[in-house]
């Protein structure tokens, strides 16, 4: 996981757990980043993961604690995986009927095995990078899944 620009995560306890890794980038700063922007920083968490599976998470987003294990043991068969977000005012994406990806209904909440499709990258600018590298991910493959539980709680 790619932190921008801070040493020290205000709203988001790190897991200690030896299977995560974290890189701070002291080159971005975490503030001032326009639309497209995030995903050159995320750009460069993957050029360096040297890791099977590459996963997000936002400064002010937490994973819960299930997530390593559930990816290992449940979902480890499929190339990425879509885990459901809540929001603060409980909204969850994708929605609960949803069992296919759509612009607005996804985020950053999903992981992929780069052992299996390679690097990925972000598009710069794309005003919704986050469907367009999902998007990226399916063109790949076909064996992806959007899981039932919702493992990421988006704080804004």
């Amino acid at each position: 996981m790619i932190f921008d620009g801070i040493k020290q995560l205000p709203y988001t306890t790190l897991p200690q757990d030896d299977r995560i890794s974290y890189l701070f980038s002291e080159k971005i700063g975490r503030f001032g980043l326009t639309n497209g922007e995030s995903g050159m920083v995320r750009n460069i968490g993957i050029k360096a993961a040297t890791t099977e599976w590459i996963g997000f998470l936002d400064d002010d987003d937490t994973i819960a604690p299930f997530y390593v294990h559930a990816l290992l043991t449940k979902y480890h068969v499929h190339d990425f995986v879509v885990w459901r977000m809540i929001y603060t005012n409980r909204v969850v994406l994708p929605p609960f009927h949803a069992n296919e990806l759509a612009f607005g209904n996804v985020g950053i909440s999903f992981c992929y095995n780069q052992y299996r499709l390679g690097k990925v990258y972000f598009k710069h600018n794309s005003g919704g990078e986050d469907f367009d590298f999902l998007k990226d991910l399916k063109n790949r493959t076909s064996n992806w899944k959007i899981t039932h539980e919702i493992a990421y709680r988006v704080r804004h």
